[in-house]
């Protein structure tokens, strides 16, 4: 109901008449509506960012590793159902807090420490030059995402054909290795 109505359109009351339940029992377990609807977005956003969670780039060569989470996190984030998420927790994160915050460290940071633990192994293994793994992975995900995201976010144009998202993660990926790797001596 949420992604539907947002979070003004849903009530407390509402929700017991589509689901069944008890207003007591989502006060006792939640506090109430901001709760639940934190609750919500933090299981929405652990379902869109498993894919994410479950790899393994160790081990694997620079190229490839972004690559491989480039791909993942462009369908998660261009995916229908997290626009729709994304749109909703903009609108409503001023009234509801707790559920931006629920949003944020369950969506894009879990992103971002996905692939800044790969930027430690790669630098442990000498791989890459020395350097913050945490802002790296934001800078990588964020110039995937930036004009994308937003034409999406706001309606603008249709999703990006398969072609069109490798030709970005391409570039970016060329843009990015050249000031990650080692200088040659």
């Amino acid at each position: 109901m949420f992604l539907t109505d947002g979070y003004s359109g849903v009530s407390v009351d509402g929700l017991i008449t589509k689901t069944g339940g008890s207003k007591r029992t989502i006060y006792s377990y939640f506090g109430g509506k901001e709760g639940l609807f934190a609750a919500i977005i933090e299981q929405l956003c652990a379902e869109n960012v498993s894919p994410l969670t479950h790899m393994d780039l160790k081990q694997r060569p620079l190229q490839e590793a972004l690559s491989t989470i480039a791909k993942i996190f462009l369908d998660v984030v261009l995916s229908p159902r997290t626009i729709a998420l994304h749109r909703l927790i903009v609108a409503e994160a001023l009234r509801a807090p707790e559920a931006a915050r629920s949003f944020f460290d369950a969506a894009p940071a879990t992103a971002y420490n996905c692939l800044a633990e790969y930027f430690i192994w790669a630098e442990e293994a000498e791989l890459i030059t020395p350097g913050n793994a945490h802002t790296r992975a934001k800078i990588f995900l964020d110039a995937l995402t930036g004009d994308l995201q937003l034409r999406s976010l706001l309606g603008l144009g249709k999703r990006p054909s398969k072609s069109e998202r490798e030709h970005l993660i391409t570039e970016t990926i060329s843009i990015f290795i050249n000031g990650l790797l080692p200088m040659e001596r």
